[in-house]
């Protein structure tokens, strides 16, 4: 098995001409922030010169919005045609990633699955904690729990055009590679890149996740015209000066790319099996 320095030596220093043709034919594209985002549609495009692609994003941003199912309440979705480009069949869905990623999966590519999702490239990063609110995040959860291997990218900026032209072909050498091919049942990637031009980039390497940086409230306000009492929320993103020199905020911060293996599950497996003694049940 291949330890996590030959793998961070192979996303850092293998050269383009050299990477492996990717083992994916056919795959899906989600994002947040919607499916007109010029970072969507960068990515799209790179992997079109590689495989089949599909976009289904939403038709307007949906930050924060975790892998929130829209269509459990409705019980529909609207779709409309986009066009991203040749090679590229695109979808602008009227609800959220994860209308976006349960359409696909169980509707739309039902006869023929992707063998790979990519969620992104998110606006902002999904750094520490962050990840629990993110829209990005939670579509790659989604399909994964839905038994499709997946990659989140977050954090970039359109306006850099080095990294804009940068970032989706390095996108496509992660998926190509041994990396994600090798993805378990239960696990996705997490990607966050760093702020700054491409020549700024310190590398590539493996990170938990940091200390929280994502924190929130709710302010009291005023009252609406059926005189109830509105309570405004607020967010904010402070990454304090505690964090683990090795952890996804600080590499991130200092300019490297950052990758984190994530899994799915809740499960308290060491409270499951001390099995402490639990009330009887007497029937009444």
């Amino acid at each position: 098995m291949r330890s996590a320095l030959t793998l961070i030596l192979i996303l850092a220093a293998v050269p383009p001409a050299t990477v492996a043709e990717p083992w994916f034919d056919r795959v899906l594209i989600t994002n947040d922030d919607g499916i007109d985002d010029p970072r969507l549609v960068a990515l799209a495009q790179a992997f079109a010169e590689v495989a089949e692609v599909v976009v289904v994003a939403p038709l307007g941003n949906c930050s924060g919005s975790t892998n929130y199912v829209s269509a459990f309440q409705r019980h529909e979705v609207a779709v409309e045609s986009r066009d991203l480009g040749p090679g590229i069949e695109a979808w602008g869905v009227d609800g959220f990633p994860g209308d976006c990623v349960l359409l696909a999966l169980t509707g739309m590519m039902e006869d023929d699955l992707p063998d790979l999702v990519l969620s992104g490239i998110n606006s902002g990063p999904n750094l520490a904690d962050a990840y629990l609110a993110s829209g990005t995040i939670g579509a790659a959860r989604l399909a994964t729990q839905l038994g499709v291997p997946a990659i989140a990218f977050s954090n970039l900026d359109p306006d850099d055009p080095t990294m804009l032209a940068a970032v989706p072909g390095w996108c496509v050498e992660l998926a190509s590679g041994v990396v994600a091919e090798s993805l378990e049942p239960g696990r996705y990637l997490s990607v966050n890149f760093p702020d700054g031009p491409a020549d700024r980039v310190q590398g590539v390497c493996w990170a938990a996740p940091g200390n929280e940086v994502f924190h929130d409230a709710f302010e009291p306000g005023g009252t609406d015209d059926q005189g109830r009492r509105i309570w405004k929320q607020r967010w904010w993103f402070d990454d304090g000066d505690d964090q683990p020199a090795e952890g996804d905020v600080a590499k991130q911060r200092a300019g490297w790319i950052t990758v984190t293996p994530m899994r799915l599950g809740d499960l308290d497996v060491p409270a499951l099996n001390a099995r402490f003694a639990l009330p009887v049940w007497a029937s009444p």
